[in-house]
């Protein structure tokens, strides 16, 4: 599989299960509504910490949830015992043909090699079986204390751009489905200091920073600015693609 080009590395989540498991954002319940009907065999994937899992467990018939990284899993198993684990990636799934009813993984796919990824989804996905994939992004584009984040994060990492995950899903996974469809809602958590600095720690492409404690210490200062009583307001899009067989 030929190497993705990204701002960091999936690995680097591995050292990061504390910070990416307290401060990761969840997902709004419109999310888990629209997704296709879940009562069947279910398989997650990128599952890291359960995040999406734990909502995931309550609404399908069956769960199976991976991730590339053992210590992920292991406090995805803390948290939700009752869930079967496996690691392994997307481009090479350990599970027998049409196993599985949905297929669908948060904040990963970005992570793919998409024409591997694909056709083995296909292959574990019954006769008109989905792949459902979402994303939070945040949504502050033209706020000033997030336009000066991103700055900084582009002068000190020239492998990031603020709009690294922006791509056509739909051009992607047209070829290997016969139907893909796109849903986003809006929605904000309000965090305070500790909280986002655990969520800024949590990043991959902040831990591929020189220095990640001045950029936490130059972002504490910033933030401090904008948001004087000490809680971020933090706005975010979430983008939901579902893609389904025949």
């Amino acid at each position: 599989m030929a190497p993705l080009e990204h701002p960091g590395s999936p690995t680097a989540f591995e050292d990061l299960v504390d910070h990416y498991d307290a401060a990761r954002p969840t997902y709004p319940p419109a999310l888990y509504d629209a997704l296709p009907e879940l009562s069947g065999s279910v398989l997650e994937l990128g599952a890291g910490t359960g995040i999406a899992t734990r909502e995931l467990e309550e609404r399908a018939g069956t769960l199976v949830s991976t991730d590339l990284g053992p210590k992920m899993l292991a406090r995805l198993h803390e948290r939700s015992p009752s869930v079967p684990v496996a690691v392994c990636r997307a481009e090479a799934l350990p599970f027998a043909a049409a196993s599985f009813d949905v297929v669908c993984g948060a904040q990963m796919w970005h992570w793919v090699d998409v024409p591997v990824a694909a056709p083995d989804v296909v292959r574990v996905l019954r006769p008109g079986g989905a792949l459902a994939i979402w994303w939070n992004e945040v949504a502050a584009d033209g706020l000033s204390w997030w336009d000066a984040q991103q700055d900084r994060l582009e002068a000190a990492n020239p492998r990031y751009s603020r709009d690294y995950r922006a791509s056509d899903y739909g051009a992607q996974l047209t070829p290997y489905f016969s139907s893909v469809e796109h849903w986003t809602t809006q929605w904000e958590r309000t965090l305070d200091w500790p909280s986002y600095e655990r969520w800024l720690r949590s990043k991959s492409y902040v831990q591929a920073l020189g220095d990640v404690d001045a950029f936490v210490a130059a972002e504490q200062d910033s933030l401090h600015q904008h948001f004087p009583d000490g809680h971020i307001v933090e706005p975010f899009t979430v983008s939901l693609w579902i893609a389904r067989t025949s």
